[in-house]
């Protein structure tokens, strides 16, 4: 039945997609406002389906705790770049809802879909022969190169908030710099042991979806009323949609740092899975707390009314 479900998904996501396409070109006021939500997760839905048709793998064949535990995780995923946005001011939101309940409820739905999208994605490049050939090096992942890629995470991360006009796209990859040795030393999966079995198709893939996911969601947020912007300090030149051209390079260590950071939850998931039920409560409770204080400070900083 579940496997009817997925393959299902195919058509009710392409039938939501094209209503709310359908809505936006006739001017409906509804879906002006909430288009970007009705395209972005149908679009999970119809990447999903096809995924599972073409080689089994879906968000739903998992238990469906965590299908809705990574959506959780993904707001408050994003949210942590939200918090080095209020330095950097590289974007804003516009023509969002004024209710409150509306516009924190548009983010929660909105942000939650990052993490599943890319996964989607990596997914559907994974399973591409030609991203399976591409070249990847083999490279000893020692304890000087441990050391060496945190040092430079942080080097990264502090040049982000010394000189935010200059060293801006730093955001983008102090996080791979800074976690994947952690990963490594967990055992979790890793580009580091990636490295040392020559194996790209994690790179790869995830790379790939970043850089789809980036497209896409630019285009859908070209066409949606409730929105983003850029303001960047360099790189103010032949835009696509509302991102520079070369923006788009950003999306690709985005997705690696998503990956990694997600890989480093997982991890804590597994270690706290088994514990009380209060424990699990309160660290989904402590996540909703980050999550409500960042809202708030996007009203207050990024939202331009």
């Amino acid at each position: 039945m579940r496997d009817k479900i997925i393959k299902a998904n195919l058509f009710l996501g392409t039938a939501v997609l094209s209503g709310a396409v359908l809505l936006l070109v006739s001017g409906n006021t509804f879906m002006f406002t909430w288009f970007y939500l009705f395209a972005w997760w149908p679009f999970i839905l119809i990447m999903d389906s096809i995924n599972f048709r073409r080689g089994g793998a879906s968000l739903f064949t998992r238990p469906e705790r965590d299908a809705l535990l990574m959506a959780y995780v993904s707001v408050s995923v994003w949210l942590v770049f939200e918090l080095f946005n209020l330095r950097l001011r590289n974007w804003s939101y516009h023509e969002l809802p004024h209710p409150l309940w509306q516009r924190w409820l548009g983010y929660f739905t909105a942000f939650a879909s990052v993490i599943p999208a890319l996964v989607v994605l990596a997914e559907f490049f994974r399973q591409s022969p030609i991203l399976r050939r591409m070249p990847f090096p083999r490279l000893k992942s020692s304890p000087p190169l441990l050391r060496l890629s945190a040092l430079l995470g942080v080097m990264l991360l502090a040049l982000t908030f010394i000189c935010p006009r200059l060293f801006f796209p730093c955001v983008w990859l102090c996080f791979i710099f800074l976690l994947e040795p952690l990963n490594f030393r967990l055992g979790n999966s890793s580009l580091l042991s990636d490295l040392e079995q020559k194996d790209g198709t994690r790179f790869w893939s995830w790379a790939a979806a970043g850089l789809a996911a980036g497209f896409i969601w630019e285009f859908f947020n070209f066409w949606a009323g409730s929105h983003w912007e850029y303001s960047l300090p360099y790189f103010e030149f032949g835009r696509i949609f509302q991102m520079p051209i070369l923006g788009y390079l950003g999306f690709i260590p985005f997705a690696l740092e998503v990956m990694a950071i997600y890989g480093l939850f997982l991890y804590m998931k597994n270690r706290t899975w088994a514990r009380p039920w209060f424990v699990k409560i309160s660290a989904a409770a402590l996540l909703l707390v980050f999550d409500t204080l960042v809202f708030a400070l996007i009203d207050k900083f990024t939202w331009h009314p």
